[in-house]
C-alpha cells in the first residue's frame, strides 16, 4: 500500500514526513505514454506533492506545478486531506534534451505550490523562478526564500517506484524550539547517508527506523494513497460549455460526436448532438419530464 509518513523529532527540533509510492505511481504513468526520464520527474513530482501536505493546518488540497520550461512545458501533481492523488506532464512536440537532465528540460521555468482549503480559509499560491539542478533543490530554494525555514528534501523514481523524504527545522516559536542546538546538522549529516537506490528500496518505517532509531520519533498515523481524479461529465460539460455552442457542434463533425479525453486518467467522455444542443437549449416545463 502506498502511505504517507508523518513525524516530528521533538530532540531536534525537526518535522519529516517520508513517502514511498508503487501503485498509484505505475496508474499515473499508465495514463500517457512518458518517456523514461519525464516518467521519473513526474514521480518525484508525486511524492513531492505528498510531502508537502503534511505541512498543513487544514483540510484541503496541495498542488505542486512547475511550467513554461522550454522542453517540460509542465509537470503537475496533487494531493488531499484524504490521500487522493493524481499528475501529469506535457512536454515540447521536439523535446530533444529529456536526457540532459532536469534543469536543462525545465529551463526558464516557474514553480508555483498552491494551497486550497476545503471550508474555511483563502486559497494561497506561491511562485518562485526554477533554481537548482533538481526538483528537490528547486523546492528547497523556495522554503528558504519564502519560508525562511532550513528544509531538506530527497527525491527518487524509477518509473516503477517513487519515494521521498523530507525534514524541516520548526518555527522556535510555540513550545517547538530545538532542545539540540546542533540538531539541524546531524540531520544534514544523516540525510547524506541515503543514496537514490536506498530510498526507492527501503519502506518508509523501516528507513525512518535506521536513520531516527535512538531518538524520540512522535507519528501520526499513516495517511494511505491512491489515484482519483476530480473529472466527471458534469465538469466536461461546462467546458463545453465555455467554449460555446458553435465551437461544441464542430467539435461532433468529424466523429458524429464531441469526444473529450481527460489527460490525468484517460477517462473518455462523448456528447452527441442532441446532448450538446441540450447543454445550451436545455429542455423545461413539463415537456421535459418522462411520461408516467
Amino acid at each position: 500500500m502506498d502511505l504517507l509518513h508523518a513525524f516530528v523529532l521533538p530532540e531536534l527540533g525537526v518535522r519529516g514526513a517520508a513517502v514511498r509510492l508503487g501503485a498509484g505511481y505505475r496508474e499515473v504513468l499508465s495514463h500517457q505514454p512518458y518517456a523514461d526520464a519525464v516518467g521519473r520527474w513526474l514521480g518525484e513530482t508525486l511524492a513531492a506533492a505528498t510531502l508537502l501536505l503534511t505541512g498543513l493546518k487544514f483540510r484541503g488540497r496541495l498542488s505542486l506545478q512547475l511550467q513554461g520550461g522550454t522542453v517540460l512545458e509542465l509537470m503537475y501533481a496533487e494531493c488531499t486531506s484524504e490521500g487522493d492523488l493524481r499528475g501529469i506532464a506535457r512536454v515540447a512536440e521536439a523535446a530533444n534534451d529529456l536526457g540532459r537532465g532536469f534543469d536543462v528540460a525545465a529551463a526558464g521555468a516557474v514553480l508555483a505550490i498552491t494551497l486550497e482549503p476545503w471550508q474555511r480559509g483563502e486559497r494561497y499560491q506561491g511562485i518562485v523562478p526554477l533554481a537548482g539542478t533538481t526538483l528537490a533543490e528547486s523546492l528547497e530554494g523556495y522554503f528558504a526564500q519564502s519560508e525562511q525555514l532550513p528544509t531538506r528534501i530527497l527525491l527518487a523514481a524509477d518509473g516503477e517506484l517513487a519515494a521521498g523524504l523530507l525534514l524541516q527545522r520548526l518555527p522556535a516559536e510555540g513550545g517547538h524550539g530545538a532542545a539540540d542546538a546542533d540538531g539541524w546538522n546531524r540531520v544534514e549529516h544523516l540525510l547524506g547517508t541515503v543514496a537514490p537506490p536506498e530510498l526507492l528500496a527501503t519502506d518508509s518505517e523501516l528507513l525512518l527506523h535506521r536513520l531516527f532509531h535512538d531518538l524520540e520519533r512522535i507519528a501520526r498515523d499513516p495517511v494511505p494513497l491512491h489515484v482519483r481524479c476530480r473529472c466527471s461529465r458534469e465538469k466536461v460539460a461546462d467546458v463545453l460549455r465555455r467554449i460555446g455552442r458553435e465551437e461544441a457542434f464542430a467539435a461532433s463533425h468529424t466523429l458524429g460526436h464531441a469526444e473529450v479525453v481527460c489527460e490525468f486518467c484517460g477517462r473518455t467522455y462523448r456528447f452527441d448532438p442532441v446532448e450538446i444542443e441540450q447543454l445550451f437549449h436545455p429542455p423545461v416545463g413539463p415537456s421535459s419530464e418522462r411520461p408516467q
